[in-house]
């Protein structure tokens, strides 16, 4: 039965009678049954055309889903002991680095209280990095406007961004300033500038109200 239907469905006319004579006001129709046979195949056969067509491209999916499913590792990639011991060796160096005080001595060329100094660093007005028991360390670009400055602008506008990341976008030399670190190239007339780069490189668009933009 339900193959009767089937075959009756695909003898069935894809054009009928009634819709050639839509053509009537663009042409002149002297045997309207060939023209309404010959129209009901070409029907067909843009539809088998376009059929085929993305039979073909079946398999161009499957070899595509086939190539991105072996680029997918099996697992997900997880630090050994040996990647977390260098990493932390190299945290620490970067945190040994002359230019990042310890506390006590930035409040000292700071003239600032402690308690002020751990205050600007909890309100991000400033940049401490803390490697845990060792306390914290403060770039000395702070104890300069310009630096201070820049750091201050990056910091309250990428609010979600951690000490690290804000101190390794500073700290290293970037290319949009000519291979020049964005701590050591700030002055007076270009801390927005700077500021704009350094948030670029984060991933961060400064809004026109100075904080971060979604």
């Amino acid at each position: 039965m339900r193959k009767a239907q089937a075959a009756s469905a695909v003898n069935q006319p894809l054009v009928t009678p009634t819709e050639v004579r839509r053509f009537d006001k663009a042409v002149t129709v002297r045997d309207r049954g060939a023209f309404l046979f010959e129209l009901d195949r070409l029907v067909r056969e843009k539809l088998a055309a376009a059929t085929n067509t993305a039979i073909d491209k079946s398999p161009l999916t499957e070899t595509l889903r086939g190539k991105a499913a072996s680029l997918r590792a099996a697992t997900s990639w997880a630090p050994t002991a040996a990647d977390v011991q260098q990493g932390r060796a190299e945290l620490l160096r970067e945190f040994d680095r002359p230019h990042n005080l310890p506390l006590a001595d930035f409040v000292r060329l700071a003239h600032k209280s402690r308690q002020q100094i751990y205050k600007d660093i909890a309100a991000r007005r400033l940049l401490a990095l803390d490697v845990g028991r060792r306390g914290q360390r403060i770039p000395d670009w702070q104890l300069e406007s310009p630096g201070l400055q820049l750091t201050r602008a990056v910091l309250q506008a990428a609010e979600d961004v951690d000490a690290w990341t804000v101190y390794r976008a500073l700290a290293e030399p970037c290319e949009a300033l000519g291979g020049q670190p964005p701590a050591a190239s700030v002055n007076r007339g270009n801390v927005d500038a700077t500021a704009r780069v350094v948030l670029a490189s984060l991933g961060v668009q400064r809004s026109e109200h100075g904080g971060a933009a979604a």
